[in-house]
C-alpha cells in the first residue's frame, strides 16, 4: 500500500506526457484585426499660385460641422501654407463656398491661424464637373491675409480630382 501513491504519481506523469496523435496544435495563431483597415482617400490638385504653377496632393472629407459639405485640404513642396476649400458639391454649377472655413493657413496647425480669407470683390468660383465616387472640378480663388490686407494669394486655373472620405468626417484636431 505504501507504493500505491508512488505508482499513481508515476501514472499521472506518464499520462500528462502522452501525445495525442489525432489532435493538431496550431503553432502560429491567426491574428485578429482590432480595427477595420483604413482606406486612403487621396487626390491631386494643380493651380497657378501668384503666377507660379503648383501640383499638390490633397485629402477630402465630409465636413463634420456642416452636413452636405466637403473639405479638401492640401499642401505641396515649396508651399509654406495649407490650402483648404470647403463647399457643398453641386455638379455643373458654381459652388456655394463656406467662407468661414475656406482659407489658406500655416502648415501643420489645427486651427485657423494666420488666416487668408476670400476676397468678396472678386469672382471666386469652384465648379464640380464630376460627382460620382470622386469629385473633379475647377476653381479660381483670391484670398487676402486677414492681418495685412495688402498681402494676397491668387489661385488661378485650379483643378482637383479627389475621392471624398465619408466615413471619417473633418474636425479640427483640437476637437478630436
Amino acid at each position: 500500500m505504501k507504493g500505491l501513491p508512488f505508482l499513481i504519481m508515476i501514472f499521472l506523469i506518464l499520462a500528462g506526457c502522452a501525445k495525442d496523435e489525432g489532435v493538431q496544435v496550431s503553432e502560429t495563431p491567426t491574428p485578429t484585426p482590432l480595427t477595420p483597415p483604413q482606406v486612403g482617400y487621396e487626390g491631386s490638385m494643380s493651380f497657378a499660385l501668384n503666377g507660379v504653377q503648383h501640383a499638390i496632393g490633397v485629402h477630402a472629407e465630409s465636413n463634420g460641422y456642416v452636413s452636405g459639405e466637403v473639405v479638401i485640404r492640401g499642401s505641396g513642396e515649396g508651399m509654406e501654407n495649407t490650402l483648404m476649400l470647403t463647399f457643398r458639391p453641386n455638379m455643373g454649377r458654381v459652388q456655394s463656398i463656406n467662407y468661414s472655413m475656406t482659407g489658406y493657413w500655416d502648415l501643420g496647425l489645427c486651427i485657423p491661424f494666420n488666416k487668408y480669407v476670400l476676397r468678396s470683390d472678386t469672382l471666386n468660383s469652384i465648379v464640380v464637373t464630376s460627382n460620382d465616387t470622386t469629385l473633379t472640378g475647377q476653381f479660381n480663388l483670391i484670398f487676402r491675409y486677414e492681418k495685412d490686407t495688402t498681402r494676397a494669394a491668387t489661385f488661378l486655373h485650379g483643378t482637383f480630382d479627389v475621392k471624398v472620405d465619408t466615413v471619417y468626417k473633418f474636425k479640427y484636431c483640437i476637437e478630436g
